[in-house]
């Protein structure tokens, strides 16, 4: 007799989103539904994925829910405004009061959120408010998915879903040049969206849930990562390095302080500087590989140098 796939419901899909998707219409485990503010979806409805158009409250998220049978619910609502606690809150109402839907990951994705709960700045106003929510109830279960910075900033455009950023990410593959900010020894640590969704179906899977789940390909530094980009890329053709100083950075944030300005684009940049220099995005380690023998095991996951030699050898990561 068939096994009976359970549902996940994936909210505002974006880059890392699709690889979820992809994952877990790859597993036998799983079937996946996407809940959009608009009724048509070309990347969905070319491999099927039923698009279920809803406006974000509370009753049209738990009709579909209900409608579904959905087991979990899945956010990439990335919104750096209060306007992220309003949504979030009716996925969670939706969630408390759906027949079979009890289970959380709320749009996160950044790396050590419980050494550094209110970084970047926009969190203290948006991600706080709402983990203090859920730590508030005990109807539906969740955790806050961590994967430190994604790998495929480092891929040429073209072979992953996740879009370029070369004014944030230190290494612009398609630009081939670097902007390194503070000394470039920081700590970080990345992990692929491909790898991320394959763990995010692994996670599906498991009887229960912590509060934070961190992941990692890799632990490095953005300086020992040129090496890498230099050595494989292309011989002999060194990548155009420019510095940004730690001082810089801090002035930047003083200054943005200082005047309250609305060019949140500015400000933004700064922000995830300071999280660079300050290595907040390096997942902790000791959790992450507690947490990789507990649920994902049977997976790997790749450093840069493993990843570009996969990405050589096929047409889209």
């Amino acid at each position: 007799m068939p096994r009976t796939r359970q549902t996940i419901a994936v909210a505002g899909v974006g880059d890392l989103g699709k690889y979820i998707c992809e994952e877990l219409l790859t597993s036998s485990d799983f079937s996946v539904i996407v809940l959009s503010r608009v009724s048509t979806h070309a990347w969905c409805s070319e491999r099927g994925i039923p698009v279920y158009m809803t406006d974000y409250t509370s009753a049209s998220v738990l009709s579909i829910l209900n409608t579904t049978h959905a087991r979990a619910t899945i956010s990439f609502i990335n919104i750096a405004t209060p306007l992220y606690i309003e949504v979030h809150a009716s996925l969670l109402a939706a969630c408390q009061k759906s027949h079979t839907c009890k289970r959380l990951i709320p749009s996160e994705w950044i790396a050590d959120s419980e050494t550094y709960p209110l970084k970047p700045d926009y969190y203290a106003s948006t991600r706080d408010p709402f983990r203090k929510m859920l730590r508030g109830q005990d109807e539906v279960e969740w955790t806050l998915f961590n994967p430190g910075w994604l790998a495929d900033y480092f891929l040429p455009r073209g072979k992953t879903y996740i879009s370029p950023i070369p004014d944030k990410f230190p290494v612009d593959p398609n630009g081939w040049r670097a902007c390194i900010r503070g000394s470039g020894e920081e700590m970080q640590s990345w992990t692929c969206g491909r790898e991320i969704g394959r763990a995010v179906v692994e996670l599906c899977r498991a009887e229960e849930w912590e509060n934070v789940t961190y992941v990692a390909g890799e632990w490095s530094t953005f300086n020992a990562a040129v090496r890498v980009m230099e050595s494989y890329y292309v011989t002999g053709r060194l990548l155009p390095i420019t510095h940004k100083p730690v001082e810089d950075i801090q002035g930047s944030l003083k200054m943005h302080a200082k005047n309250g300005d609305d060019d949140f684009e500015a400000l933004e940049l700064a922000q995830v500087e300071e999280m660079m220099i300050m290595e907040y995005m390096a997942c902790p380690k000791e959790k992450t590989m507690r947490q990789q023998q507990k649920y994902f095991a049977d997976l790997k996951f790749s450093g840069l140098e493993q990843l570009l030699t996969y990405a050589e050898g096929v047409v889209f990561v």
